[in-house]
């Protein structure tokens, strides 16, 4: 199961853990593209999409620009170039295989970039960073958001390849990697599932 978290794959990956992922991040991808203020002209970068639901929503608020995602997954680019192949028709979305390490994309591409619920898998957290500090354009923000360290560390399966994170650690990253306005914001702190946003600017 952590295997499937990490990098979803198989036909169990493929049909049934994209669409668990997108019920469980819903949530916390509706308050993502909320403080990110996605403006319907933005160049945006979703960073592992898993189930897709974060790209269709973001492609709701772009009307004159596009978005783009990656995942290291085939089966997930496979499922989401199946579900939104109306957007993809129609030129406003992109998606392929990348990762965070290497994101495939020229400097100072994007207005907004955006990864949820990733970070624990990356094999280098700051250069991961550094990449989406590399693709924003100069006033560009990226969100990376998250499960608080505390809260993850209550469910078993956190035990197997994951590592955890705390705000501050993803804000000391931001500032590592000299993105600016660092700004934080976390809700419910007594539920099950709480949600860490944090945001920075290029």
């Amino acid at each position: 199961m952590a295997g499937h978290f990490r990098k979803p794959h198989g036909w169990f990956g493929s049909l049934v853990f994209g669409r668990f992922m997108n019920r469980i991040n819903r949530k916390i991808t509706d308050e993502t593209i909320t403080l990110l203020e996605i403006k319907p002209q933005h160049q945006v970068l979703e960073i592992g999409f898993g189930g897709g639901v974060g790209l269709a929503r973001v492609a709701q608020a772009v009307s004159r620009g596009k978005v783009s995602g990656i995942d290291f997954s085939p089966e997930m680019v496979s499922q989401a170039e199946r579900r939104l192949r109306r957007q993809i028709a129609e030129g406003r979305m992109q998606v392929q295989f990348g990762d965070v390490s290497a994101i495939p994309f020229p400097d100072a591409t994007f207005d907004r970039v955006l990864t949820i619920n990733t970070i624990y898998f990356w094999p280098d957290a700051l250069q991961g960073m550094e990449e989406i500090r590399r693709v924003l354009k100069d006033g560009g923000r990226g969100a990376v958001s998250i499960r608080s360290g505390e809260k993850m560390a209550n469910y078993p399966v956190t035990k197997y390849d994951f590592r955890l994170f705390s705000s501050e650690d993803v804000a000391s990253l931001m500032e590592r990697v000299g993105l600016r306005d660092i700004r934080v914001d976390h809700r419910d702190r007594d539920k099950w599932y709480d949600q860490v946003v944090v945001i920075g600017t290029r």
